[in-house]
């Protein structure tokens, strides 16, 4: 693949001299796709520039997860560049059909810091975890604060996975996306979860009070962003960004939060806590309760492709185990569903 970089970014930039790839490995991580590591060496009339570059692509169409869209992804990795205050990589170049690099991809600016949490949440590091958990939530509730008009002038984003999510409203966007996880429910024909039906069939009768819809990173969590002396130097991975509600992204930070024992939330002191900070800055006023709630959305919108994969496995239609391991996470997360249920416990 390092030649077809090399090509793909020569074609790319067609007044340098030359362009070497060095540096290239696959990364782990990035489950959905194939996400590679890479330095860019161009020479040009200037002289010699590097560029520390990710590079972004679809995996092949069988074994394919969580499909999404490589230009929407490209898309608005540039616009929240471009818009807002929130770091996130430069996004360099699109191959949106594949025609150099064999499927979609995107190359975008490989950023410092590091992702691991672990030495962040070591005992003596808590100024410094409470600083990062705050600049995160700050970072959401600018996000969630910013015009739609600006961030999706078209409307690409009210669907972007094009299941027919109705997003002209509020009442709308969340009677189409309960309708879509109770559709891709019945189209698996077994339930290796039986709790997941109880999560779906609950939304309906719980739902919050509406708040106006924004723009969700749709993966805001303890995974997908990088830090360095205290402070984010990047929000990454933007590939299920969409207009929907902007507590999503609150319950699944704290649904990722506990199951990595990462507690970003927890951490945040200002204003008496996460919540309370975030709707002073964003407007957006989030209860306990909205949190349970959006924790079972959020999971059940993820839950959907995942089973659908599982599925098509057992059928014979794919060839990747990865999505097994993936339901780990809702697998691990099944004793607090119960809970937000209110299932009884069960006795000793």
């Amino acid at each position: 693949m390092e030649a077809q970089l090399e090509q793909f970014i020569q074609q790319e930039r067609p007044n340098t001299k030359s362009v070497r790839i060095e540096n290239f490995q696959m990364l782990a991580g990035g489950y959905s796709q194939e996400t590679y590591s890479a330095d860019a060496i161009i020479e040009n009339a200037n002289g010699r520039e590097t560029l520390p570059l990710i590079i972004r692509r679809d995996p092949p169409p069988e074994i394919d997860i969580l499909p999404t869209n490589r230009r929407l992804e490209y898309l608005i990795t540039q616009r929240v560049g471009e818009q807002t205050t929130i770091p996130v990589p430069t996004a360099h170049f699109l191959d949106e059909k594949g025609a150099t690099l064999e499927r979609p991809s995107m190359v975008i600016q490989r950023l410092s810091g590091s992702a691991d949490l672990t030495p962040l949440f070591q005992p003596g590091n808590e100024d410094e975890a409470e600083a990062v958990a705050t600049e995160f939530c700050e970072r959401l509730a600018e996000l969630h604060a910013t015009s739609l008009d600006t961030l999706d002038p078209e409307g690409e984003f009210r669907d972007a996975r094009g299941v027919g999510i109705d997003s002209s409203s509020w009442e709308s966007y969340m009677t189409s996306s309960i309708e879509f996880f109770m559709q891709s429910y019945q189209q698996i024909a077994f339930d290796p979860l039986p709790v997941f039906y109880d999560m779906y069939a609950s939304l309906p009768n719980r739902l919050p009070q509406p708040v106006p819809l924004a723009m969700c990173h749709g993966d805001y969590q303890p995974s997908n962003f990088l830090y360095e002396d205290g402070h984010i130097t990047g929000v990454i991975d933007w590939e299920a960004a969409h207009v929907g509600d902007p507590r999503e992204d609150i319950g699944w930070l704290y649904q990722l939060s506990g199951i990595t024992g990462f507690d970003l939330a927890g951490s945040v002191k200002a204003d008496g806590g996460f919540l309370q900070h975030y709707s002073k800055l964003s407007g957006i006023p989030v209860t306990l309760e909205d949190v349970g709630f959006f924790m079972v959305f959020s999971s059940a919108a993820l839950a959907a492709p995942i089973l659908d994969a599982v599925r098509r496995g057992l059928d014979g239609e794919s060839q990747n185990f990865l999505s097994t391991y993936m339901l780990q996470p809702l697998v691990a997360a099944q004793p607090g569903y119960c809970g937000i249920l209110g299932y009884p416990e069960a006795e000793e």
